[in-house]
C-alpha cells in the first residue's frame, strides 16, 4: 500500500498582495499570511518525495462574526476592491477543501488557490 497525505493550509490573499491601508491595517497579518503561503511552497517541494501533498487556500475577505462590525465601516472599500462585487459566502469554501482532500488532487502540490472574487487580481 502506497503511503499518501494531504496537507492543506488556510492561508489568505492578503498573503499574496499588499492591502489599502486605508481599509485595512494589517501588516503582521500580512506578512504571517505571506510566510504561511511560502511555507506551503517550499514544504510541496521537500516533502514530496514523501508522496505528501501541500496545498494552500487563500481565502478573500469573508464576513464572519470576528470582523462584521469592522465590515460595516469599511463595506464600500471592501467591495470596490472585490472583481465580483461581494464578499465570500459561508459554502463557498468547501468545494477548493474537498477537492484538495480528495484523490482529485493527488498531482496537485504547492498550488496557492485564491478563493476571494478576484481580489488578489487587483493586487
Amino acid at each position: 500500500m502506497l503511503f499518501r497525505s494531504k496537507i492543506i493550509n488556510i492561508a489568505s490573499v492578503a498573503g499574496l498582495v499588499g492591502r489599502d491601508a486605508n481599509t485595512y491595517n494589517s501588516i503582521a497579518y500580512c506578512a504571517s499570511k505571506g510566510a504561511l503561503v511560502n511555507f506551503t511552497r517550499d514544504l510541496a517541494v521537500k516533502w514530496a518525495q514523501h508522496n505528501i501533498q501541500v496545498n494552500a487556500i487563500c481565502p478573500g475577505f469573508f464576513v464572519t462574526p470576528i470582523n462584521a462590525r469592522m465590515f460595516e465601516g469599511v463595506k464600500d472599500k471592501v467591495l470596490r476592491g472585490i472583481p465580483l462585487g461581494r464578499t465570500g459566502g459561508a459554502d463557498e469554501m468547501k468545494g477548493i477543501a474537498v477537492l484538495l482532500a480528495s484523490d482529485a488532487s493527488n498531482y496537485m502540490t504547492g498550488a496557492i488557490i485564491p478563493v476571494d472574487g478576484g481580489q488578489h487580481l487587483l493586487g
